[in-house]
């Protein structure tokens, strides 16, 4: 179950690296899967909560608490960073 989480964390960070870069202004545009759209759009938006959630009460408090502040902090900013 773990290992699970774990690696749900890593794509939710990966799904963040597009904004990451265009924030610091890195030209580098990462791989995506265009038929994960829906999936990657959940997981930006509760993922890092849900994740969060369930990293804390198997143990792993500080993984937890920063994949909770990656969803409540930078998906709203790179909303509204993204509005026109």
């Amino acid at each position: 179950m773990r290992i699970i989480l774990y690696i749900l964390c890593l794509y939710d960070i990966y799904l963040y690296l597009d904004d990451i870069f265009a924030l610091l202004k890195v030209d580098i545009v990462p791989p995506t899967a265009g038929g994960l759209m829906y999936f990657d759009a959940a997981m930006l938006l509760f993922g890092g909560l849900v994740l969060g959630y369930l990293l804390r009460r198997l143990g792993d408090k500080k993984l937890g608490l920063i994949m909770i502040i990656l969803n409540v902090v930078l998906t709203p900013w790179f909303i509204w960073r993204a509005l026109p």
